[in-house]
């Protein structure tokens, strides 16, 4: 279950000097909670990554957050309950170090676009980026709480249970948050769907 206070220490969070390589080096003897957690590691890190830029974490923050991420796992990971699933505790404290980002995201100062001076894409590329694009401004359109019951369920597979025990809520609560998010994801693709034909 994932614990109701942040799972970080405010001088760990996003300071790009705490290395993430927390694993034993080769030549160094290991104990066996730094082996479990190098499988952890290599297991969950991509799922961890995918659901902070899911989460709304900037681009230019992805990596420093997942290493946040897996820094509070390195600690935490003596006390955690080996009966309860990894794969919701990891995804509880990514929902969490995305809360922290991008709350000094705001705070700092607004996003800026990037133009990068490229040839244009071929079509079908254009085509994977325009649906790319419709997804984002939905995410970004979304109350918090319903989003992130959404990019667990839809982008990283995460069951309901998992996503209520991930998140810290009722499972009611997480269907009901999952059933609205999805309809007005419908309600978006549709709308797209019809722009697109309108144009051709």
């Amino acid at each position: 279950m994932t614990d109701p206070d942040p799972p970080w220490d405010e001088a760990d969070v996003g300071s790009p000097s705490i290395p993430v390589a927390v694993r034993p080096r080769s030549d160094a003897p290991s104990s066996a909670p730094e082996m479990e957690f190098d499988e952890i590691y290599a297991r969950h890190y991509d799922a961890a990554w995918r659901c902070l830029r899911a989460l709304g974490v900037p681009s230019h923050a992805i990596d420093d957050a997942t290493q946040d991420v897996f820094m509070v796992v390195h600690r935490r990971l003596p006390g955690f309950d080996h009966a309860a699933p990894v794969r919701s505790w990891i995804l509880g404290i990514a929902r969490n170090v995305a809360h922290k980002y991008r709350a000094r995201q705001r705070r700092e100062r607004p996003r800026l676009a990037l133009v990068r001076d490229q040839p244009p894409p071929p079509d079908d590329l254009v085509a994977r980026r325009d649906a790319a694009a419709v997804v984002e401004r939905f995410l970004d359109g979304l109350e918090p709480e319903q989003r992130e019951v959404f990019v667990l369920a839809q982008l990283e597979g995460a069951t309901v249970p998992e996503i209520a025990q991930a998140l810290g809520i009722n499972l009611n609560t997480a269907y009901s948050r999952l059933r609205l998010a999805r309809r007005r994801f419908e309600r978006v693709v549709a709308r797209h769907a019809a722009m697109r034909r309108r144009t051709r």
